[in-house]
C-alpha cells in the first residue's frame, strides 16, 4: 500500500470533492421533490401535472445515479492511487511491448483500455436501464457494443500515431518537451475539428443532407441574412439511439456544418428551428467558440507547465510506486488522476462563463429572429420532451449548469433590449 504524505493529499482532495458532489446532489434532490405536486407557475402553458412529475421523477433518478457513480469513481480512484494498480499495469505492459517509442505509446493506450472497462457497465445501466424506464432509450445491445468496438479502433488508429510522436517529442526534447506536446495537441485538436464531422462522426451516425423543401429555405435564408457561412445541412439519425434532441454545428472555415437531430425536426416547427439555429449562429457571431478554445488551450498551457515541474521533482512518481527511468506513460496517465480533485472546484467558473455566452446567443437570436418567441417556444419543447429539470436548486445550477435554466433564459429574453 501506497500510504504517504502525497497519496494522502491528492485521496483527500478526491475525498473533498466526493463529499462536495453528494451534498449538492442531495440538495438538488430534496429541492425538485419538494416542488413535486406543483407545476411551477412559468411551465403551466406547456406541461402538464403528470410530465411534470415524470421529470422529477427523472431528475431524481439521474441525481441518485450519479451520486452512484460518483461513489464508485471515488472508491476506484482510491484502491488504484493507494495499491498500485497503475505501475501493476505499466509494468505488466511493459514486459509486452518495451520500451521504443511505439511500444510505450501503445502502454499508454492499453492502461487506458483497462480502466474504461469499469465504466461499460455503468454506461449499461443508464443505457437500458434509466433511459429505457423514461422512454428515451432505442439503442440496442448491438449498437452499444458496436460503438464500444468503433472507439477502441478509432483510439488505436488515431491515438497511437500521435502518442508516439509525443513520446518522441518527450525523450528528444528534455526541458520543452511540455510545450512542444501541448503545441502539437493543441494543433491536432483543431485538425480534428475538421476531420470529425467529415470522417469520424459519420462512422457512429447516418448523416442525410436536408431535403429541399421549406425547413431547408428557411434555415439557409436566416444563414446568408446572419451573414453565416455554411456548406451543408445534414439531418443525422439521433432517434436510432435516443429521443433525446439537439442540434450543432461542426467543423471550421468551408467545412463547417450544420447537423439537427432527426428527432428534433420530429418536435420543432419551422420557425422554431430557425430560431435554435440562430442561437448558434449567435455562437459564431460572438466569437464565443474561438474564446473558449483559446480559453481551452490557455487553461491546457499551464496544465503542461504543471507536468512538466511534477516530471522533474524526484519525490512525484515514486509516490504512487513508479520506478521507472521511462516516465512518459506513468506520467501521463497519472496526471489526470491527481489534478482531477483541483480542477473541479473550476468548474462554476467555467459554467458561469458559459451561461454568459449563452445569454449573448439567446439575445442575438431574438434580434435575428424579430421576437424572442420562436426561441422562447423551441425551449419549452425541449425541456418538455427532454423531461429537463423545471426547478433546480440555485446553487447547483450555479455550479454545475453549462446554460442558464429555462426561467432564467425566459426572463432575459422578454427582457427589452
Amino acid at each position: 500500500m501506497y500510504l504517504n504524505d502525497v497519496t494522502t493529499a491528492v485521496i483527500g482532495l478526491l475525498a473533498l470533492k466526493l463529499v462536495t458532489e453528494l451534498c449538492l446532489n442531495g440538495l438538488n434532490r430534496r429541492y425538485v421533490w419538494a416542488r413535486r405536486n406543483m407545476v411551477p407557475e412559468h411551465c403551466r402553458s406547456f406541461v402538464t401535472l403528470d410530465t411534470y412529475q415524470k421529470s422529477v421523477d427523472y431528475t431524481l433518478a439521474k441525481s441518485r445515479f450519479s451520486s452512484f457513480c460518483d461513489i464508485f469513481d471515488f472508491g476506484l480512484d482510491t484502491v488504484i492511487l493507494l495499491y498500485g494498480v497503475l505501475p501493476v499495469l505499466f509494468s505488466f505492459f511493459l514486459q509486452r511491448f518495451g520500451t521504443s517509442i511505439w511500444g510505450q505509446a501503445a502502454n499508454f493506450l492499453f492502461i487506458q483500455l483497462v480502466l474504461s472497462l469499469f465504466s461499460i457497465p455503468l454506461s449499461w445501466w443508464s443505457q437500458f436501464r434509466l433511459e429505457k424506464r423514461f422512454g428515451f432509450n432505442q439503442s440496442t445491445l448491438k449498437i452499444f457494443w458496436s460503438d464500444k468496438l468503433k472507439g477502441y479502433l478509432l483510439s488505436a488508429l488515431i491515438g497511437l500515431p500521435i502518442l508516439a510522436l509525443l513520446v518522441y517529442l518527450f525523450q528528444s526534447f528534455t526541458h520543452t518537451w511540455w510545450l512542444l506536446v501541448w503545441a502539437t495537441l493543441s494543433g491536432f485538436k483543431l485538425i480534428m475539428t475538421i476531420l470529425y464531422p467529415l470522417i469520424i462522426l459519420p462512422i457512429f451516425n447516418k448523416l442525410t443532407p436536408l431535403e429541399d423543401g421549406p425547413l431547408k429555405d428557411r434555415l439557409f435564408q436566416l444563414a446568408q441574412q446572419t451573414q453565416f457561412p455554411v456548406n451543408k445541412i445534414f439531418l443525422m439519425d439521433g432517434s436510432r439511439r435516443s429521443l433525446h434532441s439537439n442540434a450543432f454545428f461542426t467543423g471550421i472555415g468551408k467545412f463547417r456544418h450544420i447537423v439537427l437531430y432527426d428527432t428534433l425536426v420530429a418536435q420543432l416547427t419551422i420557425d422554431e428551428l430557425a430560431a435554435v439555429l440562430a442561437h448558434e449562429i449567435g455562437h459564431y457571431k460572438k466569437c464565443h467558440i474561438r474564446k473558449s478554445l483559446l480559453l481551452e488551450s490557455f487553461c491546457s498551457f499551464l496544465g503542461f507547465a504543471v507536468l512538466y515541474q511534477l516530471a522533474i521533482a524526484p519525490w512525484f512518481l515514486s509516490s504512487f510506486g513508479f520506478e521507472t527511468a521511462d516516465i512518459f506513460v506513468p506520467l501521463f496517465v497519472l496526471f489526470p488522476l491527481v489534478a482531477e480533485g483541483i480542477t473541479f472546484w473550476f468548474e462554476p467558473i467555467f459554467n458561469r462563463l458559459s451561461r454568459q455566452y449563452e445569454y449573448e446567443a439567446d439575445r442575438f437570436a431574438k434580434t435575428a429572429m424579430g421576437s424572442a418567441e420562436p426561441l422562447i417556444a423551441s425551449l419549452q419543447k425541449l425541456h418538455q420532451k427532454n423531461l429537463s429539470n423545471l426547478t433546480p436548486h440555485p446553487l447547483f445550477s450555479a455550479f454545475y449548469y453549462s446554460h442558464p435554466t429555462l426561467l432564467e433564459r425566459e426572463q432575459a429574453l422578454r427582457a427589452a433590449l
